[in-house]
């Protein structure tokens, strides 16, 4: 079995393959305040409700865009893992580690890994000349060419980044959640709030997906990915995009194998 981390600055995504196939996926807060020691605790009580016993784990792989986390969870999965699978553990971004994919960008350093192995992910999957969309903290456009080159990308604020700005930065504007919603002049706050974040966001991607293709001279396809793209998928169906929950964990998946 195989233990992939995709850590992220909100939250950390654990998924655990059998052989190709995901069987198990669970989420942790990403928090510097917690030590090496309570991620294993964490780690190894999601082990035990779901039965899973952890010296059966053959492999591990971390992707991080949070270097302060790569480190703890690193020594948190060493706790538990067999000796000889603690060794070999692999790191997206160690020398050792292996991408396979052309960076096309000033500087490739500057990519976060999360991006590569969506782009490696979606290549897999769909061929190439996508765009990725990913609902994350920020909200992400990476762009991968015909042979599965990383093109480049563009970064926008996330969903609710934006919303805790606006409840942060007025006096009477609450907290909320962004949900599908079908008319776009709210009737209350709270709906025109959500309506500013949720058309908003549609207005984004539609509009970015036109000018990405105008500037690239052909139609490209479509995948969405990240915490909350499921509440987008359906206002996104005229622009035929994918979903795919799964993409950057599937992406880890292949990484790891070719790897080894």
């Amino acid at each position: 079995m195989l233990l992939a981390f995709d850590i992220g600055n909100t939250n950390i995504v654990i998924g655990l393959f059998d052989g190709k196939k995901l069987t198990h996926k669970w989420r942790l807060t990403s928090s510097s305040k917690k030590s090496a020691d309570d991620y294993a605790v964490d780690i190894i009580e999601l082990f035990l409700t779901d039965k899973i016993d952890c010296l059966k784990i053959t492999g591990c792989i971390i992707a991080s865009v949070v270097p302060t986390l790569t480190g703890y969870l690193n020594e948190a999965v060493k706790k538990f893992l067999n000796e000889e699978i603690a060794k070999k553990i692999l790191i997206i971004g160690d020398k050792k580690t292996r991408l396979n994919i052309e960076i096309k960008v000033n500087n490739k350093n500057e990519v976060g890994y999360d991006r590569l192995v969506n782009a490696i992910a979606g290549y897999d999957k769909f061929g190439g000349n996508l765009i990725i969309i990913d609902f994350g903290t920020a909200t992400t456009f990476d762009i991968v060419g015909n042979n599965g080159e990383y093109l480049g990308g563009i970064i926008a604020p996330g969903i609710n980044l934006s919303l805790k700005a606006l409840h942060d930065m007025t006096a009477q504007l609450p907290r909320i959640s962004v949900k599908p919603q079908k008319n776009v002049i709210g009737k209350s706050t709270i709906e025109a709030m959500n309506s500013g974040v949720y058309f908003g966001y549609i207005s984004l991607i539609e509009g970015m997906i036109e000018k990405i293709e105008k500037e690239l001279n052909h139609k490209t396809t479509h995948i969405i990915t990240g915490g909350l793209a499921e509440i987008f998928k359906d206002a996104l169906k005229n622009l035929e995009v994918h979903h795919e929950p799964e993409l950057t964990l599937d992406g880890l998946g292949i990484v790891y194998e070719r790897n080894i």
